[in-house]
This record gives C-alpha cells, structure tokens and sequence, in this order.
C-alpha cells in the first residue's frame, strides 16, 4: 500500500513540474508574440475579400504547427469529460493565429511590403489525441511603389515579335 501512495506522490510531482514547466514557456511564447507584434506593427493587415491597390501585390504565406503540452492535454481531457469551455485549447489557437501571422508579416517585410490584403487563416488539426494544429495565413503583400519582380510579371516586348 505505502509503494502505491509513493508512485502516485511521485507522479503528482512531476505532473506539477512538468504543469510549471509548461507555463513558463508559454509566456515566454506569449511575450515574444507581443513583442514581434510591436515591431511589425507598421505593416497594415485587411481581411476585405476584395480590396484592391493600383500598387502591385504578391502572395504571401505563411504556417505554424504548434502542440499543446501533455500536462494541458491531460488537463483538457478532464475538462472534455465534464463539459464546459476548453480554455486550454482556445490559448493553443491564439497562440497559432498570432504566430503565423507574425511570420506572414515578417516575410512581406522582407520582400519590403508595406501592407497585407486579404487576409485568411485556415486551421486544421493534426494528432486529434493529443492538441496539435496548424494554422495557415495567406493573403495580397502589397507593395509601397514598383518593385522589380513583383506579381503580375510585365509582359516582354520581345515576346509574340517575328
């Protein structure tokens, strides 16, 4: 009986530890996530379906996968059997939308966009046992003035001559 009362102390142990663990990176997460979102704050993001610019505009994408941890799993899980918000999961999903939209805006600042049209996140689940999702941004960089190389290519004046 007294082996019994150990295991399960110390599982509840490293449960803890591992619980605490958890939580510390998480904010370190959500605390980057702040950050990056201030300096790429210039960068204007809309989700109109069909706003246009006269400037010229190119896809851009971007993805995260992101898991949650077992010990919210587990904790989740309790939640899922009695019934109720699941405020494990709704922080798992913050935390993707925000990140792949940061890594959106980081790539159209390195091709020197100055906004983002159009906007979309598609989400989908992967590992349905144990919290994992993929969050996929896309949408219009837009660019300040011409840049060389830009979405629509200029037809060639060469081309179609005989």
């Amino acid at each position: 009986m007294s082996g019994l009362l150990f295991k399960l102390i110390i599982f509840l142990i490293l449960f803890g530890i591992g619980w605490w663990f958890g939580r510390i990176n998480e904010s370190k997460h959500l605390r980057s996530l702040d950050e990056r979102e201030a300096q790429l704050r210039h960068i204007r993001v809309l989700t109109h379906r069909f706003d246009t610019r006269p400037n010229n505009g190119q896809l851009v994408t971007a993805s995260v996968v992101i898991a949650q941890d077992y010990f919210k799993w587990a904790w989740a899980q309790v939640h899922n059997f009695f019934g109720g918000r699941l405020h494990t999961y709704e922080t798992l999903l913050d935390r993707a939308r925000r990140e792949a939209t940061i890594r959106l805006k980081q790539h159209a600042a390195q091709h020197g966009a100055t906004e983002i049209l159009g906007l979309r996140l598609e989400v989908s689940e992967i590992g349905a046992e144990r919290g994992m999702v993929e969050v996929l941004a896309y949408g219009t960089m837009i660019f300040a003035g011409t840049q060389a190389g830009a979405w629509p290519p200029q037809p060639n004046a060469t081309l179609g001559a005989s």
